[in-house]
């Protein structure tokens, strides 16, 4: 490596981590020496986590070998946790495979380590199945392969949304939200009827979706009663304003004292900022841990410091579609600033997302910025929609993470 080439660290291999990493790659070239550093070798397609549970797809299916696929592009992996990071002196901690603790130099930094998800703040939480995470979507297949009827809860806990300082967004953009994404709990109550159904004891099974608050808050009011509806003709029951505090063998119980019966509860974990982040609130993060920027995914604080994705305040709700767009623009910016003229485009939020029900042969593809003050308000029910689910997914694993075409398959 040249003196004269900057140093980037990447900290995160997930859809931000990733997209930054490759397409600031073909944008400076050899300009920058690139790495990224991840807890895992290996990263997986997250929209494709729930599938596992029906056993319509195993893990490695939708795994990408981090070690291997980044250095054929030019860009060094380092298989480490982050331990702390000091943007004053331009430092990353990390912790190696073998415990040595190495500080990390860069010129620019790229902070996609996604949020926290804040097990410990369920007592119980390890009788339940977090929709996050492939260990427990694995063990939840494993529940369902032999259930032949009872009681199941699908819901979201809370969201702990930072507020200061703000980013720099237009107020719009960044909604006060409660959970910090209910896709994944929608799509699961759509699969669980194609799987009951399937196994026939769709009539000896009853299932309860809550939500800390207004279920699918970010979406239309046109499109909540549409889901409602569906809810309705399934014989599902819906239970708003249910902060979940705890998880028993047979119940899921709320802050204030409501439970609900429950044989097999899944749930997406409470999100909070990274505690490395959180260790730096007032600083480079607000007070909740999540890391304000400007439209380019700049720091409010650092100006060579970026963060995409999760990790960003400006995400608003959690989505992996704004992980790629904020990853782009990241990348856009970070190449102007390395001499490289490069268009940067405007990040307007946007919720794209398709929910599956890949054992009924459907999906609903959403499209939605009225919650951010706009009137696009799609969901549309179709076997199309199915199909496009599973292109995008074998599209993801093809590229190993380097989805250029992206925003012409969230427009679909």
């Amino acid at each position: 490596m040249s003196e004269l080439t900057e140093r980037v660290l990447v900290l995160g291999g997930r859809f931000g981590g990733l997209t930054v990493a490759y397409n600031l790659k073909r944008l400076v070239g050899d300009l920058a020496d690139i790495k990224l550093v991840d807890r895992n070798r290996v990263t997986h397609f997250r929209p494709g986590i729930p599938h596992i549970a029906l056993g319509i797809r195993d893990p490695h299916e939708i795994e990408v070998d981090l070690a291997r696929e980044l250095p054929r592009k030019g860009i060094s992996f380092e298989q480490a946790l982050v331990r702390e990071i000091e943007p004053s002196s331009n430092t990353v901690t990390i912790e190696k495979t073998d415990g040595s603790l190495v500080k990390e130099r860069y010129d620019y930094l790229v902070i996609a380590l996604g949020a926290h998800l804040a097990k410990e703040r369920i007592k119980g939480a390890e009788l339940g199945y977090s929709l996050c995470e492939v260990e427990d979507v694995t063990k939840l297949r494993e529940r369902l392969s032999s259930f032949n009827g009872g009681s199941i809860t699908i819901g979201s806990g809370m969201f702990y949304q930072g507020s200061n300082p703000k980013p720099k967004f237009p107020e719009n953009y960044v909604p006060r939200a409660d959970s910090a994404c209910e896709g994944p709990i929608f799509e699961m109550s759509l699969m669980l009827h194609g799987l009951f159904k399937t196994k026939g004891v769709l009539n000896k099974t009853k299932i309860t979706i809550y939500s800390p608050g207004e279920y699918l808050s970010d979406l239309s009011r046109k499109s909540r009663e549409a889901v409602k509806e569906i809810y309705s003709q399934f014989g599902y029951t819906l239970v708003e304003k249910f902060v979940l505090k705890e998880i028993t063998q047979n119940e899921v119980i709320s802050e204030d004292g409501r439970k609900i019966q429950s044989d097999i509860s899944i749930y997406k974990p409470p999100y909070e900022g990274h505690p490395v982040l959180k260790k730096l609130s007032g600083d480079l993060a607000d007070d909740a841990g999540f890391v304000p920027t400007d439209l380019n995914m700049v720091s409010v604080k650092y100006e060579n410091v970026y963060a995409v994705g999760d990790a960003n305040a400006g995400s608003v709700p959690k989505l992996g579609y704004y992980a790629v767009r904020m990853g782009e623009i990241a990348a856009q910016h970070l190449a102007n600033t390395l001499g490289v003229p490069t268009k940067i485009e405007k990040f307007q939020p946007t919720i794209f997302c398709v929910a599956d029900n890949p054992l009924e042969g459907y999906g609903v593809a959403v499209a939605d910025d009225t919650w951010y003050g706009g009137t696009l308000s799609k969901a549309e029910i179709s076997p199309a929609n199915h199909l496009k689910k599973e292109l995008f997914t074998k599209y993801y694993v093809w590229t190993k993470g380097d989805m250029v075409l992206e925003r012409y398959f969230a427009s679909w």
